[in-house]
């Protein structure tokens, strides 16, 4: 550019007509300083009169030779104005190419304009060029310059004429570098112009955008925020269940520690008893007197080792039922629970899904109906203004052609013109409300997906609870075979120590059953003794009998011998002596045989009561042998089935171990498994979710761009409707103006008809040939009525506005109003009629086919 920035500025003011003079001190400011001083210098000389010329100054040369330069320079200034006008490839000498001093400068392949002054100066540009190239001098002062120059002066005037032509080139050339460089700047200014708009645009959507940023940022540390609590969550799992793992593991240790530590203390506990059995077997050796009673403790311990029995039977089944449910439970790792709920709420949700489709397809539906309703009302509104339209629209003469072909062809552009809008308006409505079916498909697609996030986000939490169930089950599970594995050490423990005193108590019974079978054959050989001896106790008792019977025998004999010698011989005296010897004798005898009555009763019932009591005591040693011959059996029978039972729960308990450990490795490869299924599901689960939130973020980053496009045509119909109602207010009152004015001209016409018509009946009245005329003219127009009307209702009309009824009437001419007086009044009767049913329906007509009429009515 050049130093100031005004440089351009004089030499448009040079084009108006301003003093060239003054003008050019301006052009001269703007050239750089070597090429500005010849310029000066020629200007200044320029500006003095032709007497102080000096005579060898190219002024002096001649006026012919400035003449020629002045036309150069306005050709060049002409040509200049032409190369602004079209595309210009020249190029400007600058000041590096050599004598001429000028810049080579490739100007702009765009195409420039004229500047706005150069359009409004148009017209005036040659004339003001012309004026300001034109010096100010008088016609004798150009001759006396001539006279001066003289025949010498030739090759001055030469030299001068290619200085100026050179100089005129350079002004040329610099002012056409001026004005491409004042198009450069109005063009600079534009373009900053629109890139200060675009800038605010940009800034706006930057605004809209950042907004849409915090928003998306907003959401998006939401989300991080679901997941950090979701991986706290996880974290929280993994610690408990390591934690968990870790007690387990502890008090399965402290459980081996305890149980190898009961078992040491059950083995000298055990130890101690073996040692004490042996005092007590050596202390029961030497107890022999309490044998009945050891028997009968025999027989109650015998009885409590049968309900032992039962209950280790009873618990074998038990942990047998125990053993196939825990199968069952790990061969069944997913309950059906879990499934049947999860099917239950997938039935609700599709129940859900088809409530909804089914509302939207009654709505829909609805919608349908109702805008069926709207076609069928506007369609029948449609036929009753055409045939309204029909009944109007008559032309008020035969003779007026032109009239209804006017009529119909505004009637049929009018109709276009409402088509169009209309069918312009139904594709806005369309791209609308496709428009806004899009962005709520979009908002139920995004709700949808984020209520599939939700419920796969609840699934998941579902599935980590099932999995942390299932821990804590197989946790459980393990607790309870640690706890049975307890139980069945403790029982084979118990069925240790019930099998050392079930021996004890056999070695007990086995010395009490041979004790008592030697104080059995003991009292059998007491018994057989007594039953040897019973023979001879029986002889004696029969010996002491007979005994009896001689000694009866013969103190009868001498009691008899004695009455005998007392009924012989008399009575002697009595002598006491004999007398009290013999009541002596007799007391002895009869004592005597007492003591042997009583003997022999006694001897007789100690031999009943001795046999007596052998046959008792027999039988119930004969009982006693069989009931512990039976026990013995029974005790053995016993033995041989605790010894069966005892290894059969040996071996139980060896399956119970075996079972138990491999229980133990299946319960650590299912954590281990079920840990890196935890582990393999979370990081699915957070790929899942942040796959879908940077879904969701471009979803929602696409579904607020077609907010804003929507928001953005949504305004535009509005602002269209606002112009729209605006226009339809202008034209309304337009069309009020027009029909109050049209009013105004039919009844100042009406006036008019009605003196001519008062004129006509009076001249008729007065000649008397008014009843002669109005028959002959009935007569003549009946026909031509009829087939007007015929011709009226086969032609159709559009049904719109009303309007161009007072268009459509028109006013009857000089020539109908001599023609026919009847047809005229029947004409004005339904102009009248016309009119006021136009003031009647224009009130409630619609502003669209008002503002659709009135362009047509004007045209």
């Amino acid at each position: 550019m050049w130093p100031h920035s005004a440089g351009a500025r004089p030499w448009a003011s040079t084009l108006i007509g301003k003093d060239p003079r003054v003008m050019a001190w301006w052009c001269l400011d703007g050239i750089p300083p070597g090429l500005a001083e010849p310029w000066r210098e020629l200007w200044r000389w320029r500006s003095r009169p032709l007497h102080c010329v000096p005579p060898f100054s190219p002024l002096a040369r001649g006026s012919r030779d400035h003449r020629n330069l002045k036309r150069r320079v306005k050709a060049l200034n002409i040509d200049g104005w032409r190369q602004n006008l079209e595309p210009s490839t020249n190029n400007v000498s600058g000041p590096d190419q050599g004598s001429g001093g000028c810049l080579s400068r490739p100007l702009s392949t765009l195409p420039r304009m004229a500047p706005t002054w150069l359009s409004r100066h148009s017209l005036v540009q040659p004339k003001a060029i012309k004026m300001s190239r034109e010096p100010q001098v008088p016609c004798g002062k150009r001759d006396v310059s001539r006279d001066r120059a003289g025949p010498g002066g030739e090759s001055w005037e030469l030299e001068g004429s290619q200085a100026l032509s050179q100089q005129a080139e350079v002004i040329a050339r610099q002012l056409q570098e001026l004005r491409r460089l004042e198009e450069e700047v109005r063009l600079l200014r534009e373009t900053s112009l629109q890139q200060k708009m675009r800038l605010e645009a940009q800034a706006m959507e930057l605004e809209a955008l950042a907004q849409a940023e915090k928003a998306g940022r907003a959401e998006a540390e939401g989300l991080r925020a679901a997941l950090a609590g979701a991986e706290v969550v996880r974290k929280n799992l993994e610690e408990g269940s390591q934690r968990e793992l870790e007690e387990v593991q502890r008090l399965h240790q402290e459980q081996l520690s305890s149980l190898t530590q009961a078992h040491q203390e059950a083995l000298s506990s055990l130890t101690s008893k073996a040692e004490g059995l042996e005092q007590s077997l050596s202390s029961l050796e030497t107890r022999r007197a309490g044998e009945a009673k050891e028997l009968a403790e025999a027989q109650r311990e015998a009885e409590l080792l049968r309900k032992q029995l039962s209950k280790t039977q009873e618990d074998l089944e038990a942990q047998v039922t125990l053993v196939e449910n825990l199968r069952k439970y790990v061969g069944e790792q997913v309950p059906p629970e879990v499934h049947s709920q999860t099917w239950e709420l997938e039935r609700q949700k599709f129940l859900e899904n088809m409530q909804h489709l089914q509302e939207d397809r009654d709505g829909l539906h609805a919608t349908v109906e109702l805008l069926q309703v709207r076609v069928q009302s506007l369609t029948h509104i449609l036929a009753l203004q055409e045939e309204e339209l029909t009944r109007k629209v008559q032309p008020s003469d035969s003779l007026e052609p032109e009239f209804t072909r006017k009529c119909q062809s505004l009637l049929n552009r009018w109709r276009e013109k409402v088509f169009a809008l209309m069918v312009q308006l139904k594709a806005q409505e369309l791209e609308h409300s496709d428009s806004v079916k899009q962005l709520k498909g979009q908002v139920t697609s995004l709700q949808e997906q984020v209520t599939a996030q939700s419920q796969e986000q609840a699934i998941l939490q579902r599935s980590l609870q099932d999995k942390a169930a299932e821990v804590e089950v197989e946790r459980m599970g393990s607790r309870g075979l640690q706890l049975e594995l307890s139980r069945a050490q403790e029982a084979r423990r118990r069925w240790q120590q019930q099998t050392t005193s079930a021996e004890e108590q056999l070695r007990l019974v086995v010395n009490a059953v041979s004790s008592s079978q030697i104080w059995l054959e003991s009292t059998m050989a007491k018994v057989e003794e007594a039953a040897a001896r019973l023979p001879n106790l029986n002889n004696r008792l029969s010996y002491a009998v007979r005994k009896v019977h001689t000694i009866r025998g013969l103190t009868a004999r001498k009691l008899a011998l004695a009455q005998l010698r007392q009924e012989s011989c008399p009575l002697p005296p009595p002598v006491t002596d004999v007398s009290l010897e013999l009541q002596q004798l007799r007391e002895e005898r009869n004592r005597l045989d007492a003591e042997l009555q009583l003997s022999a009763r006694l001897i007789q019932q100690e031999v009943g009561r001795a046999r007596e009591q052998g046959e008792a005591e027999r039988q119930q040693l004969s009982k006693v042998a069989q009931q512990l011959e039976q026990e013995l059996q029974q005790t053995q029978e016993s033995l041989a089935s605790l010894g069966l039972q005892l290894e059969v729960a040996r071996q139980g308990q060896q399956e119970s171990t075996e079972e138990a450990a491999s229980l133990r490795q299946e319960l650590t490869q299912q954590q281990d498994l079920y840990r890196q299924a935890l582990q393999e599901k979370v990081a699915e689960v957070e790929t899942r979710l942040r796959e879908q939130l940077s879904d969701t973020e471009r979803r929602l980053n696409e579904a607020r761009r077609e907010h804003a496009k929507a928001v953005v045509s949504l305004r535009q119909i509005q602002r269209r409707a606002a112009q729209e109602k605006e226009r339809s207010q202008e034209l309304r009152r337009l069309q009020e103006e027009a029909r109050k004015e049209e009013g105004q001209r039919l009844a100042r016409r009406l006036q008019e008809l009605e003196r001519d018509k008062n004129l006509m009946l009076a001249t008729l009245q007065q000649e008397g040939l008014l009843s002669r005329y109005k028959q002959q003219r009935l007569l003549a127009v009946l026909p031509s009525l009829l087939d007007k009307k015929k011709s009226v209702v086969s032609s159709p009309r559009p049904p719109e506005c009303s309007a161009s009824v007072p268009v459509a009437a028109a006013v009857p001419t000089r020539e109908s109003i001599k023609g026919s007086l009847s047809v005229l009044l029947d004409d004005l009767q339904g102009l009248t009629e016309a009119i006021s049913k136009e003031e009647a329906v224009c009130q409630g007509d619609n502003l669209d086919r008002c503002s659709s009429s009135n362009p047509q009515m004007s045209s």
